[in-house]
């Protein structure tokens, strides 16, 4: 019996590809630049294949190898996202003046401007920037400590990570939502200024954030998914990550990233999306199991 030369992980990253670039083909004359982005889809195409050639027995030992080969997909998901704010005009104009309405109805009033208006306090809103800048440590974090922890279900936990990830970018590629730190203007679009994770925050989103994904949101969606994660296979890191992610949820409002909506669409799509997920790793195993 042989393993096939494909785990996993490079079956979804191939199919998101596969799928991306059809969207891309209905939406060709819309889109500029699409052979670049063709041109990377066959980069990272023929980086799988070539991954997937190497015999890895002679690396078995290899940490660092190991660990590129299980957790390269994680690596990509910054390019991904961004990627959806180019492909998010093609079927829908933004829907947030849609959503800025929800809002008033539901609440009474814009919760993502009036929650930073009642708590101005500089050493709040650094509370809230170091849950919001924690999210950013969780996706290679967990990677990397399942494989340390708990190696036998490393490819599943990753895959998981990474497949759940790229269900958010194509909802966010169909139903673009900018969010209010997008779609308002001039002070009310301004979080309170704190300290260090204040600026912090800021160059991360100056680096990876777009005109994007705001419903619903990844953030709490994927949090959500990492405490199942932790919670099934990495107990200990559960208890670590659980507190800084109730504040998350908090931070993604009051740090005007999303609308309060955003917050229950992440609630709510969070188990159908793992378990998606988790349908799709089984269904992916047997693909790449030994023949």
């Amino acid at each position: 019996m042989t393993k096939r030369p494909f785990i996993p992980v490079d079956i979804i990253a191939l199919g998101y590809m596969a799928v991306t670039l059809l969207y891309m083909a209905i939406g060709w004359n819309s889109l500029t630049d699409v052979w670049s982005h063709i041109f990377v889809r066959l980069a990272i195409v023929v980086f799988i294949i070539a991954m997937s050639q190497i015999n890895p027995t002679k690396l078995n030992n290899n940490i660092l190898y190991n660990l590129f080969r299980n957790l390269y997909p994680l690596l990509l998901l910054t390019y991904f996202y961004k990627e959806t704010g180019y492909l998010n005009n093609i079927l829908f104009d933004y829907l947030d003046p849609w959503f800025v309405s929800a809002e008033q109805h539901l609440w009474g009033m814009q919760p993502s401007l009036e929650f930073s208006k009642h708590f101005p306090q500089k050493w709040f809103s650094e509370i809230m920037n170091f849950s919001y800048f924690f999210y950013y440590l969780l996706t290679i974090g967990i990677g990397l400590v399942a494989y340390f922890w708990n190696k036998s279900k490393m490819q599943e936990i990753i895959f998981i990570i990474f497949t759940s990830f790229i269900i958010y970018y194509l909802f966010f590629a169909l139903f673009p939502v900018k969010g209010p730190q997008f779609y308002f203007y001039g002070a009310d679009a301004k979080p309170v200024d704190a300290y260090f994770f204040s600026k912090l925050v800021k160059i991360a989103q100056g680096i990876g954030e777009t005109q994007t994904g705001a419903f619903p949101s990844s953030h709490v969606g994927m949090s959500i998914v990492f405490l199942i994660l932790t919670w099934k296979y990495l107990r200990k890191a559960f208890w670590f990550i659980l507190v800084p992610i109730i504040f998350l949820w908090f931070a993604t409002v009051y740090i005007k990233a999303h609308y309060l909506i955003d917050v229950v669409g992440g609630f709510l799509s969070a188990p159908l999306v793992y378990y998606a997920s988790k349908w799709l790793y089984k269904t992916a195993e047997k693909e790449t199991g030994e023949v």
